[in-house]
Parts: structure tokens; sequence; C-alpha cells
């Protein structure tokens, strides 16, 4: 490969863009897609994330919306089409422990937590509970459940959110417009009152503070934040913004985010106003909306880990997006590590995906999943965060590029330095020209300079490139940058 001496186009910094605003604009070092890829772990260096595996096999039928990471160990998914109630226990084995009856009203559980040792999950009018030391098991549960432990006011079928304030050590619970509360094994069925119409659909922290986030309509773009001291009779604060409803708290470090609306939109709340912090990309509208589930978020490490459900139209790729950087010296980035492990033939699935719930166990990630297939029908699972092997099918692509939109440009080479590419491991180059379909470049691999490239010598106003990855179990190679060389 002879020395490049013409105009080029660098491909680099992965760590520092993230995902683009869309395929024409973004901060600089932005890619339109960043899928299954890892630009945190080495800096400089770009490698692919681990996959997620489906473990559930058939045993999980229903879409679980609620998680809780027990300090049993264990881990609890909860069905939000019935009263099913999954275990993962410590060697990774998923069991139906129960199926929740309820004295009055639906079973679907609604929401759940574990609070000074006891589990306790939600349905419509009912609260349940369990010691987590006495629910090891199908056996254990089906004979030390404690249904009906208490009765909401409101029973509101549709959000039942929990949340234990860390500095209150007070559960929290949401009941429509009332703030219910387990205060050491007391419970209390209004704690506050939000008023009708407003139902509560998400709960955080600031300080000592509980911050409530609302939900009132379909039909209403407006919904607010509330800050609550926790011990007035009303609310300290509240903040108002066009969003049909505050659908999570995203789990950052000592700051507030919170995903709202349904078009992607994710706000930085600073103790008074929500403020528009970023975007997940997509193409929203009337008839393309989405939004992150009240339990779909998580935190691996410091990265902050949110799952996107499609709700119609596919407006953006479903899964597990992901705000992380290596450290402070870089900033905070938004890219898409995680596709659920459901393929089409051997294609990644991110249309017709819902995220219902993350958990964190140390460096194990779950989540649960329903994917819509043909019709009314639906796949479910749950995932696990798979370590013994890379996410394959990963790529990028770059934001559109051009040197003089209004001339033809000659691409004289394509180029990628890379790192390592280990045995049976490969790197694809695609190009879209003039906003055609990728088509897929001869690649030369020059191993004296480590760098794998593809003559084009065609005229394009408007370029695009694709770098994929080839893998092999858990090796997989790792890129440094890349080049367009114009003649």
């Amino acid at each position: 490969m002879a020395n490049q001496t013409k105009p080029q186009i660098p491909i680099q910094e992965f760590n520092k863009g993230g995902l683009a605003d869309s395929k024409w604009s973004g901060v600089a070092n932005s890619f339109y897609k960043m899928t299954g890829v890892d630009p945190h772990s080495s800096p400089g260096l770009l490698k692919v994330a681990q996959k997620f595996t489906k473990m559930s096999a058939a045993t999980v039928d229903e879409f679980c919306k609620a998680s809780v990471v027990s300090s049993n160990g264990r881990v609890y998914f909860f069905s939000a089409d019935s009263g099913k109630i999954w275990e993962i226990d410590t060697a990774g084995a998923i069991t139906l422990v129960l199926t929740t009856t309820a004295a009055a009203g639906e079973v679907k559980c609604l929401g759940a937590a574990e609070y000074q040792g006891y589990i306790y999950w939600a349905t419509q009018s009912r609260l349940h509970r369990i010691l987590a030391t006495d629910a090891e098991g199908s056996t254990e549960w089906g004979t030390n459940k404690v249904l009906n432990w208490a009765t909401f006011a409101k029973t509101d079928d549709t959000y039942h959110p929990m949340y234990e304030n860390t500095n209150t050590r007070v559960l929290y619970i949401g009941d429509a417009s009332f703030v219910a509360q387990v205060d050491a094994g007391v419970f209390s069925d209004e704690a506050l009152d939000i008023v009708t119409p407003r139902r509560v659909k998400s709960f955080g922290q600031l300080g000592t503070d509980l911050l409530v986030g609302i939900w009132i309509s379909d039909y209403i773009t407006a919904t607010q934040i509330y800050r609550w001291n926790t011990w007035s009779v009303t609310f300290t604060s509240s903040d108002t913004i066009p969003e049909q409803g505050i659908n999570a708290f995203i789990p950052a470090d000592n700051f507030v985010l919170v995903q709202a609306g349904l078009a992607g939109n994710i706000y930085s709340y600073d103790g008074e106003k929500l403020k528009l912090y970023k975007k997940i990309p997509g193409d929203y509208s009337l008839t393309k909306y989405g939004q992150v589930n009240p339990y779909a978020v998580g935190n691996l490490n410091g990265q902050i880990l949110m799952g996107f459900s499609n709700e119609a139209g596919d407006p953006a790729d479903s899964g597990v997006y992901r705000l992380a950087r290596h450290d402070a010296k870089y900033p905070l980035v938004l890219d898409f590590p995680y596709p659920i492990s459901e393929r089409a033939s051997t294609e990644l699935v991110v249309t017709g995906v819902e995220i219902g719930a993350i958990a964190v166990s140390g460096f194990n990630v779950y989540t649960s999943w329903k994917r819509t297939a043909t019709g009314p029908a639906y796949t479910y699972g749950i995932d696990k965060l798979d370590y013994s092997n890379k996410q394959e099918k990963a790529y990028v692509e770059t934001r559109v590029m051009n040197i003089m939109r209004e001339e033809f440009s000659t691409i004289g080479r394509i180029d990628f330095s890379y790192y390592d590419i280990p045995a049976s491991c490969a790197l694809t180059i695609s190009l879209s020209k003039n906003y055609a379909a990728y088509a897929a470049m001869t690649v030369v691999k020059d191993t004296d300079r480590l760098i794998v490239g593809a003559d084009e010598g065609n005229e394009v106003s408007v370029l695009q490139v694709k770098l994929g990855f080839t893998v092999n179990s858990d090796d997989a190679p790792s890129v440094e940058r890349g080049s367009v060389f114009i003649r």
C-alpha cells in the first residue's frame, strides 16, 4: 500500500462523540450508528462489546417490567401480564417461584423493590411481601409469601413504582395521585397527595428529598416533576414540561437525569428545573414513538444503561443504550452497545422490541424484553450480559461526509488502522455513495502496517462508511482510527 499524501477525512476518537443527532449532524467525532461496540474500556481504541445471551429459554412466557436484585444473591423478575415471579439463582438457573393471587383487583405485578430485608411487590390493589432470606426457590416462596399484606387506597391499575430513599430509609410506592410508604414495617396508604388526575409513574432522589415523576394521559402533553422533603404535607417545588410523562429516572452519579415523553428526550434536573440534555436519535412523529420504562434503567460500574422501547413505528433502534465515559477527562457520550439476544435469521433485532426492566448485580446485567413477531404474537425473554462472547454483527456508520457538496470528489482509498485482528476474525468495509445502499468493498489486509483498506476510484458527492466486525466467541478486532483518502 503506497503512502497516501492526498486530502483525507479522518474517522477517529470513537469515545469522544458517541451517537450523532442525525445522519447529517452531530458533535465532532460522532457517528450515525454505534451498535455493539465498546469505545470506552481502552480510550483511543474501538473494541467490540460483550453480547446479550438469552438465558430464559421457554421458561419466561410473559413480559416482565419490574425486577429486584436481592440481598440473598438472587435476582427476581415480575410479570406485567399476570402474577408470575421468576427467580434467577446464584447458579444462573431461572425458576417460576410464584404466581401471585390477590384478594381484590388485577394481579399484574406493577412494581417491586427490596426494603429492610423484605421483597415487596404490588398488584393493582394489594401490596405483598416476603422475607428475602426465606425466598430462595419455589418451595420457600410458596410457604413464606405474605399475600395481601397491605391495601392501596387508590388502586392504580398501571403504575405502582417503588423507591427506597436511602437517606430517610423509607420505601415509597406510587398509587395514582398518592405516594404511599412503608416505614420500618408500617404501611401508610397516603404519605403525599399530588392531586388527581396526576398519577405517579416514577421516583428518584436528590439529597434527602424524594423526586416524583408523573403521567396524566396519552392526550395531555404536560407533565411535572415534584420535589418533596418527605415530611411536609405537600411537595416542596415542581416543574412542568411539555411531555407525556416522566417515564424513568436514570441512575447517574451526583446528578439527576430523567427520560420524559415519547420522542427520546432526556432531561437534567438542577433541583428546580428540568432542562433538555440529550436525545436518543431517531425519527419521531405521530405514528413513530417510544419511551424508557420505569425499571428499564441501570448503572454498570459508572456506565448508565437505559432500555428504549418501541411503542409504535420504530422511531429509533430498540435495545439497551449507554451513557458513559472512561473517566472525567472525557465527555459523557451516548451509544448503543446492547441489542437483545433475539435474531431475525442471523441479523440483529432492533425493531418491534420493548425493554421491560434492567437489573445489575455486580458485573452481571440482566434485561427483560418483549418482541412483536407477527400480528398479535409476541416473544419474551430475559438476557444476561455474556462475558464469554463478543457481540456479533457489531458495526459503526459515519455521518454523511463530503468535500464540496456541489462537486464530485474521487475516493482513492478507505483505510482502518487496527491494533489486533485475532484468528477467525475480520474487519469489513462498506460504502454508501450518494445515499445509495451500502455495498461491500474488497478489503486488503496489510500485516506490516496493521491496516485494512479498500480501493474505490469512483466519484461521489456524499458518502458514508460502515465498518463491520467479524468476531469469534470472545475474540474480536480492535481499531485505532480510519481515513477516507480523496484523489
